[in-house]
């Protein structure tokens, strides 16, 4: 899942985060939360595209959204007519295709809007067929990610590439679909996540309604339909349009959400389904945070404890735990400065603790680039903190900086804050679960984000089932800082015919892990045969 509008945007986590500059310094971080897989293209694509609006402009209400077994969505979906792609310099073989779809399942005769894929063709002679690709977030576009793989960024395994076309998705309201768009200047306000006073918590609630009044304005009904059960109607629709028969689908992340979704509609128009750190839409809003706030600072006493041994460390020698605790008071105090920003004018020109304490989970994901967190700490507490700065949206769906995800995270997930003593509440919950970062994360971001939100729940939490569906593959590390390893456990619980895989380490996801990797074997293994692991499998990669 992406974050709010204070901390990310459409681009997302990744195990092919770039590498440190060569002067020393980690590369500013530009992807969002909980959605792996997109710092991949954003390393690779410099270039912006406008994806095209939705038709629908008329804003209608919308009964609460209550999952059911179903054959198919009810209005017929045209073949995908494959054409080129809207992307700097991609290769023939990489096509795009788009089909029409209602803003509203529920009136399926009514307003359409736009879904679009697109498609690298498999490196083998006999594909096994397609495998649609979800890389979480949400808001993050899978389109972006296969272009990459098209330009030779080694995002996939060997083997997913020589046995299926890939097909990126971008579910409705992100990248080459209509996109959800919102008013620059609301999405780059600055306000407070942790207000101390009435006041600051005023200007979050009115930041929050303006901005979403001002997303409604600019998509029309669509912002109201952007939820996760209208876009797993949405990729029925595709599977039905791309006429090869049952669905193959690797989902990370919020991907993983998107799957039990559709798994719970759909079960038995599924071959394969790997859900590669699971989200558990079964629980409260702050259960979720509470879990993930606790994965979070595991996961940076993990990165201390790796610096404090392992030499390679850009803080090797130095007390991080220490260091943070000094960085973040000084930031609380007085905000540093972050002169590559103020330069490039597209992220913040100073950063404050709360920066530091939000974006900081971003430099945690993946044990592969856990350096870039410590270089950044180390450029912060020399007085430049530009790699922990929050981006800016330079336009109504900015690449970046976008609201797509807390547009779908405010249709999926009811917020209980509605006072500043609602928030204060919250808030003590986080600094027990997560005594030194309080909480922050991106759970945080759901919980204040959408407290004024304008756009109703319409598809609040609720357990998945889908005792019909072949056997389904989740995966997740015990040691993830993002989707905290419990709700892995649900989540299978909840599907009866799952089987999850437990990588015991570090990092988000276990997909795109550098290296030698059992788990991501076991995912390549599971996609081309249909076959799991036995019950209980734990690798340790």
């Amino acid at each position: 899942m992406t974050t709010s509008p204070h901390v990310t945007g459409a681009a997302a986590r990744t195990g092919a985060a770039p590498r440190p500059a060569r002067d020393g310094r980690p590369p500013r971080q530009r992807w969002s939360l909980r959605a792996a897989g997109l710092a991949a293209a954003a390393a690779l694509v410099t270039a912006a595209f406008t994806a095209p609006t939705a038709s629908a402009t008329t804003a209608t209400a919308r009964p609460t959204t209550v999952l059911s077994t179903s054959t198919a969505p009810t209005r017929s979906t045209a073949a995908l007519d494959w054409k080129a792609c809207p992307f700097p310099n991609a290769p023939k073989a990489l096509q795009c295709a788009s089909i029409q779809v209602p803003v509203d399942w529920a009136h399926p005769e009514g307003p359409t809007t736009t879904v679009t894929v697109d498609r690298l063709p498999a490196t083998g002679a006999h594909p096994t067929g397609s495998l649609f690709f979800d890389p979480g977030g949400p808001g993050g576009p899978g389109t972006q990610i296969v272009y990459a793989e098209s330009l030779g960024t080694r995002v996939f395994s060997a083997a997913t590439r020589e046995h299926f076309d890939l097909i990126g998705l971008d579910p409705r309201g992100v990248g080459l679909s209509s996109p959800v768009r919102c008013d620059p200047a609301l999405l780059n306000r600055r306000v407070s996540l942790f207000p101390k006073n009435e006041a600051e918590f005023e200007r979050l609630v009115t930041r929050n309604r303006q901005l979403g009044e001002s997303c409604r304005r600019l998509t029309g009904s669509l912002l109201d339909h952007v939820d996760t059960v209208s876009a797993a109607r949405d990729l029925e629709a595709l599977r039905q349009a791309l006429g090869q028969g049952k669905l193959n689908y690797l989902g990370l992340s919020y991907g993983s959400q998107l799957g039990a979704t559709y798994a719970a509609l759909f079960p038995q128009h599924i071959r394969t389904l790997a859900l590669d750190g699971a989200l558990d839409h079964s629980l409260r809003t702050t259960s979720l945070f509470k879990d993930e706030s606790h994965a979070y600072e595991d996961a940076f006493d993990r990165f201390a404890d790796w610096c404090a041994r392992d030499t390679s460390c850009a803080l090797h020698g130095t007390d991080v735990r220490h260091l943070l605790d000094t960085l973040l008071a000084r930031a609380d105090r007085t905000p540093i400065p972050a002169p590559q920003c103020a330069q490039a004018g597209d992220c913040r020109a100073t950063v404050t603790g709360e920066d530091i304490r939000l974006n900081l989970q971003n430099l945690l994901l993946f044990p592969a680039v856990r350096d870039n967190a410590a270089l950044a700490l180390r450029q912060a507490a020399a007085g430049d903190a530009s790699s922990l700065s929050s981006p800016l949206a330079a336009g109504q769906s900015d690449d970046i900086m976008n609201g797509s995800g807390i547009a779908v995270e405010c249709l999926d997930w009811p917020t209980p804050i509605r006072t500043l003593a609602d928030l204060r509440r919250l808030r003590r919950v986080g600094q027990a679960s997560a005594p030194r970062l309080g909480g922050a994360s991106q759970s945080w971001t759901i919980l204040t984000g959408c407290a004024g939100w304008p756009a109703p729940v319409v598809n609040p939490p609720r357990p998945v089932s889908a005792r019909d569906a072949p056997p389904i593959l989740i995966t997740n590390a015990d040691h993830d800082p993002s989707t905290a390893y419990p709700w892995a456990r649900r989540l299978h619980r909840q599907l009866s015919t799952s089987v999850l895989v437990t990588r015991h380490g570090d990092g988000h996801t276990s997909y795109l892990a550098h290296g030698v990797s059992h788990t991501r074997d076991a995912i390549d293994a599971y996609l081309l045969t249909g076959r799991t692991p036995p019950p209980d499998t734990v690798y340790t990669d």
